[in-house]
């Protein structure tokens, strides 16, 4: 009896765990340019969490994270993001735009005073995205034709 009690407690707690795994971005207001500042923590956080798991098509918690980080670009006055070239060029594929999302606000969180280059975070982008997607684990399939146009080489200025 002493087991069955502890299995149910048990199967409890892990269902309330495992519901907890994901992080609301939907909640994250953007409203003020010092909003786009303060956030600028959890823009890193949902990058890294697109970046570092592995990709499953429909995920509520893969998509608040994409939607939070458009919205973060869109409105922040720190970084500019180039959205010509690659960008545009891979838009048709809506799942390989959002690891670039990711990998354009990842670069540019973390390397601040190179992100000043709009074509230099284009070309490191890239370089993330392609490192992701050529790890077997994260089961995301590159199209060819992707992959050639995120492996051109484009001279920084």
């Amino acid at each position: 009896m002493q087991k069955l009690i502890l299995f149910f407690c048990f199967l409890f707690f892990s269902t309330v765990l495992f519901c907890q795994a994901g992080f609301p971005y939907q909640d994250i207001k953007l409203e003020k340019p010092s909003d786009y500042k303060e956030t600028e923590p959890m823009a890193l956080s949902a990058a890294n969490f697109l970046l570092t798991s592995a990709f499953v098509e429909k995920d509520a918690g893969r998509t608040g994270a994409i939607q939070f980080l458009s919205n973060w670009m869109t409105g922040t006055k720190e970084f500019n993001f180039y959205l010509k070239g690659r960008f545009s060029d891979i838009s048709s594929d809506r799942d390989l735009l959002g690891l670039y999302i990711a990998a354009m606000a990842k670069f540019c969180l973390e390397n601040k005073s190179e992100s000043v280059n709009p074509m230099h975070v284009d070309l490191n982008a890239s370089k993330i995205v392609l490192a992701y997607c050529d790890d077997s684990k994260n089961n995301f399939k590159l199209k060819k034709k992707h992959r050639k146009i995120l492996e051109t080489n484009q001279t920084v200025q």
